[in-house]
């Protein structure tokens, strides 16, 4: 058996860079991942409190409160998933993309 030796280093920066660059990308995708799905869980609060309101505000006045919030719902670009009328309280559930939120409104 003859042995090698390895007198220099060429070379060494560029699988370094190449590794470094790697862990940056793939924590850039997690990152971004992370931050699309806090987005769309405040999204759907947001848009599961209009509809609420809006719900609640609709059944003040003698309308239909379901309609109201699945109509607020969509405007916020989010899905209805259920409403409800318990008492003078709306209660609607809504979801954006895989997040979904619940909201409650109604009279004091």
């Amino acid at each position: 058996m003859s042995r090698r030796i390895v007198l220099g280093d060429e070379g060494y920066a560029t699988v370094t860079s190449a590794g470094i660059v790697a862990a940056v990308a793939s924590l850039c995708v997690v990152v971004a991942a992370l931050g699309a799905h806090v987005a769309n869980d405040h999204r759907a609060q947001v848009a599961a409190d209009l509809a609420a309101v809006a719900g609640a505000e609709a059944h003040y006045r003698g309308g239909e409160a379901c309609r109201a919030a699945r109509d607020t719902a969509l405007l916020n670009s989010a899905t209805a998933q259920s409403c409800e009328v318990v008492g003078g309280d709306v209660i609607v559930s809504v979801s954006v993309g895989a997040a979904s939120a619940r909201a409650r409104a109604g009279p004091l």
